[in-house]
């Protein structure tokens, strides 16, 4: 049996939800929640297969649910389902460990279809969704080639140091220049990444694989 618990603020949406599940022989909904905390709290307390998670929640958002389940509860699989169709919402659930994502209009043998999947810890995003996971992804990693492109050889020593954690005195040491000439190149980098400090520069060039 798939134990599910539903996170949604509406009762009537949990109502629809319920009713769209009973055709799964094999699902059980075992908690519902009102907000995001006490979808958290539901996760640790009973242990479901699968979470259903609303993206916008009083308290927490569904997005925000799922990173924490995933850190609390790993073996909770999290399915989103959205009114809210865009790419920035359907990547944040991606990254924040979510394993499928539907449009709430979605018919009863999907949204079954999707629970078992990933109940058994599998991906499970329809054609729409991949469509703009794939189109994000091509694009990142375009981006990222060409910015890699863009850096000097020396540029590139240099700011695999900066990610290491290396000071200015201490690149120049190891690579025979002036600390006045790694913060010159250190500077351009910047420029080159459009970061703004030090932080930045080592998260982008961790995403783009720059180094």
């Amino acid at each position: 049996m798939i134990k599910v618990v539903l996170a949604d603020d509406h009762g009537i949406v949990r109502k629809g939800i319920k009713l769209l599940i009973s055709g799964g022989k094999n699902i059980e909904i075992v908690g519902e929640a009102t907000d995001g905390l006490q979808a958290v709290e539901l996760v640790k307390d009973l242990k479901p297969n699968v979470l259903i998670a609303d993206i916008s929640m009083p308290g927490m958002t569904g997005i925000e649910v799922a990173a924490e389940v995933k850190k609390l509860h790993p073996s909770t699989n999290v399915l989103m389902l959205s009114t809210y169709f865009d790419e920035e919402n359907i990547l944040e659930s991606f990254e924040a460990g979510a394993l499928g994502y539907l449009p709430k209009n979605s018919n009863e043998d999907e949204l079954i279809h999707a629970i078992e999947k990933i109940a058994e810890g599998k991906l499970f995003y329809t054609p729409s969704v991949m469509e703009i996971v794939g189109s994000s992804l091509i694009e990142r990693k375009s981006l990222g080639s060409s910015i890699k492109a863009s850096l000097t050889s020396r540029e590139k020593e240099i700011l695999k140091e900066l990610v290491n954690g290396s000071t200015n005195k201490e690149i120049g040491s190891k690579l025979f220049v002036s600390t006045r000439t790694v913060d010159a190149h250190r500077r351009n980098i910047m420029k080159k990444l459009k970061v703004n400090n030090s932080a930045q520069l080592v998260k982008i060039s961790m995403e783009k694989k720059l180094v």
